[in-house]
């Protein structure tokens, strides 16, 4: 149906005849309406006519909005899937199936009902996280948290303070390293008050392999710095040779009484006196030089 335009400058004439062959030829005469129709008017008839339809062999479509669409009979509903999100297939009979592709991509967030969730291999159920086939869940990436708890909560890794830190909650807070830890340079303790003073243990690069073997008794490690520490149980029998003594360092409060024999004197010379038939008296020794 061509559209009927009246302009401003048109004669009544031009407006009466446009007027009649609208209404006698497009509009239809509605005393041929059928008698089914109760409606009066064109709007109301068209209407009733789409409910008669629907009705007998149409039916509505609505979505969650309370939008709604009408199928007549004839009509093609055609529903579509979305790339990597759903996709629909129809099958005899009257039958149309939703399913998710292969490989399924969701733009927004998505929100899992339920308390036990897998996912290939992977099962997520509540706080926990396994897998369903191994004991072993590989992270290819970085892993960052905030906090890393051992199963039992003994051992935990956290960065509380500006230095990360391990922490144990064990027995005396006893931590096992079943292996050789590798340093840098230098070692620190902490004392009782953390974050003050430190005593820091540091090698020299080492040209070699060395080993310091601490013994298996209790007692304090002694440095080149120390005095006053060293007593005479911490030295073995044997232990100090003349080498060890400084030349001219050991006095007479120092010898033994008769701990000075002959033998060390040195280039030793000897005194007898006799008495008057030549018998030996008294034999005296004495350094030569």
């Amino acid at each position: 149906m061509a559209v009927k335009f009246i302009a401003e400058t048109d004669t009544l004439e031009k407006f009466r005849t446009e007027f009649n062959d609208l209404s006698a030829n497009q509009f239809g005469d509605i005393a041929n309406l059928s008698g089914s129709i109760s409606a009066s008017n064109l709007v109301d008839a068209m209407n009733e006519t789409i409910s008669i339809a629907t009705s007998t062999a149409g039916w509505t479509v609505a979505d969650d909005t309370s939008t709604t669409q009408i199928i007549g009979g004839g009509d093609t509903l055609t529903v579509l899937g979305t790339a990597n999100q759903i996709q629909t297939v129809v099958s005899p009979q009257d039958t149309i199936t939703f399913s998710f592709p292969n490989n399924v991509t969701i733009p927004g967030n998505l929100t899992a009902i339920g308390t036990t969730h897998t996912f290939g291999t992977v099962e997520i159920s509540g706080n926990s996280i396994r897998s369903v086939d191994t004991n072993t869940l590989s992270v290819l990436d970085t892993l960052r948290v905030s906090e890393l708890e051992t199963g039992s909560g003994l051992l935990s890794v956290d960065e509380a303070t500006s230095i990360p830190r391990f922490t144990s909650s064990a027995a005396g807070k006893a931590l096992t390293f079943d292996a050789v830890p590798l340093f840098n340079s230098s070692v620190e303790f902490d004392g009782a008050t953390a974050g003050t003073f430190k005593t820091t243990v540091t090698a020299t690069d080492p040209t070699a392999n060395n080993t310091i073997t601490i013994p298996d008794i209790t007692g304090t490690i002694v440095t080149t710095g120390d005095t006053g520490t060293i007593t005479s149980t911490m030295l073995a029998s044997g232990t100090i040779t003349g080498g060890d003594i400084a030349d001219d360092s050991i006095g007479e409060a120092k010898l033994a009484d008769d701990a000075v024999g002959q033998d060390q004197l040195k280039s030793v010379v000897h005194l007898q006196i006799l008495n008057s038939s030549g018998g030996v008296l008294k034999s005296l020794y004495g350094a030569g030089a």
